[in-house]
């Protein structure tokens, strides 16, 4: 095998789990007994995280401020994560890799005990040597995290360490920094398919179509 070191984002390239960032508000409004509004959706697509947050808090009256938010987002998502699946052909995947003694992270916008626990729900942590997560100071607009992932799986030179992502910004950022990227279809990010094609070593619809002769 040419690459012995992977790095692999989590949400829409491991599991099935795009779409639950979509459904955190109503599953958080669900939580506190409120009924969300015909336009939820369309009244949050422009704003950022905080203003989402001063905006349900103050329009639905929910019992919180700013401080406690994010640990009742948290509670939410949790409960979404339990849902998600692996995607087709990724634990299959996993146990080649490392039967052929390959080192293996996960880089996840998602912070670090979720993809724990959901990585580990779904009985695939174990072939994880650690989780890195976007959320502590890093963005995958910028090499660093990649680079970072990268020495701590013990790699030395991206050319040798392959990132598997499904999102166009952060394939971008690492084919930009020299890392090999593989691509994943996921539903979320179809737009960006010509792209992630013209990005990717391979693009991959499931793993089950893995080209090993190449990797």
């Amino acid at each position: 095998m040419k690459y012995n070191h992977w790095i692999f984002d989590m949400d829409g390239t491991l599991t099935d789990s795009m779409g639950i960032w979509d459904e955190v508000p109503f599953a958080l409004l669900e939580q506190y007994g409120r009924t969300p509004k015909p336009d939820l959706r369309q009244v949050l697509l422009p704003l950022g995280m905080a203003e989402s947050a001063r905006y349900l808090i103050r329009e639905y009256q929910l019992p919180l401020d700013e401080a406690n938010y994010d640990a009742a987002v948290m509670e939410a998502v949790g409960r979404l994560y339990r849902t998600v699946e692996l995607k087709p052909g990724v634990r299959q995947t996993l146990e080649r890799l490392k039967a052929e003694g390959a080192h293996l992270c996960v880089c996840s916008n998602t912070w670090q005990p979720m993809c724990e626990r959901v990585l580990g729900g779904l009985g695939v942590l174990d072939y994880f040597d650690f989780v890195l997560s976007a959320q502590d100071g890093f963005t995958k607009k910028e090499p660093a995290i990649f680079l970072e992932a990268m020495r701590r799986v013990g790699g030395h030179t991206p050319a040798e360490c392959v990132v598997c992502e499904d999102a166009v910004h952060a394939a971008r950022t690492a084919h930009r920094a020299g890392f090999p990227v593989i691509g994943i279809a996921d539903y979320y990010s179809r737009a960006d398919e010509p792209e992630m094609r013209a990005l990717s070593q391979q693009f991959l619809t499931s793993w089950e179509q893995l080209d090993w002769s190449k990797v």
